[in-house]
């Protein structure tokens, strides 16, 4: 585990077992993988026009845990499932966790489930191994951001939006502030994400967070560019992440 964590996300498109071992090579820590959804309504529209042309290649939660069952314990990169509650829900609840199981999946990130929710779907499968990630938007009260932190698993997806850069491109102090508040009240790492893109991004928001996350980024160029082209931009930012935690020693 980096000091300072990478956290990729992919859709679960036809080629997303190819990304995925790009992302294992460049060193990333987690990689989130899209189930696609017809109906998405978190997402911004790069990562939606992936979606939805993974649906028309006949993507589907069960093809993803097939293809990820043929590289458990395999991969370095831990790997998570992002999904909306339908999906789950279609799939039948138990069935779904004892198949994100089987596939190695460590985590998932549920965006339309709010926190009680969560805490609800938590205690239904108390001998569970899956982590459920918490995001936490910036427009949250205090004290609801502190109750997410001390419930957490595996780490907290803060969602920067609202406040992403101040005058200068750097991010809004405020941001950086409500985020060290999120960790004083966590014990698992607080990773930033949206808005994110660039090496220099990565320097600025990390000196706070404990990682990032990239998401409509990588699946641009994964989509444009191709694995090769995507893999030197991985590295820049896997290396802004090391030597903010250079200088952080």
């Amino acid at each position: 585990m980096h000091n300072k964590q990478f956290v990729a996300y992919i859709m679960g498109g036809p080629e997303f077992m190819d990304q995925l071992k790009a992302l294992d090579d460049i060193g990333a820590d987690y990689v989130e993988i899209g189930i696609p959804f017809s109906d998405p309504v978190a997402d911004g529209p790069i990562i939606m026009e992936a979606g939805q042309a993974a649906i028309r290649a006949g993507m589907n939660a069960q093809k993803i845990f097939d293809q990820l069952k043929t590289v458990k314990g395999q991969l370095n990169t831990r790997y998570l499932l992002m999904t909306y509650y339908h999906t789950i829900e279609t799939y039948g609840e138990a069935a779904f966790m004892a198949e994100a199981e089987a596939a190695g999946v460590e985590g998932l990130i549920i965006p339309d489930m709010p926190f009680e929710y969560i805490e609800q779907f938590k205690a239904r499968y108390p001998e569970r191994q899956l982590k459920f990630i918490s995001l936490i938007a910036m427009t949250a009260q205090p004290e609801r951001r502190q109750r997410i932190a001390q419930t957490a698993e595996g780490f907290i997806y803060t969602i920067t939006m609202n406040q992403i850069t101040g005058q200068n491109g750097n991010f809004h102090p405020e941001l950086k502030q409500n985020i060290l508040d999120i960790k004083a009240h966590s014990s698992v790492p607080v990773m930033a994400g949206f808005g994110i893109r660039t090496p220099e991004h990565v320097k600025d928001i990390s000196e706070v967070a404990d990682g990032v996350i990239i998401g409509s980024e990588i699946v641009r160029r994964f989509n444009e560019e191709g694995i090769e082209a995507t893999k030197a931009y991985l590295t820049t930012i896997r290396e802004a992440l090391d030597s903010v935690s250079q200088t952080a020693q």
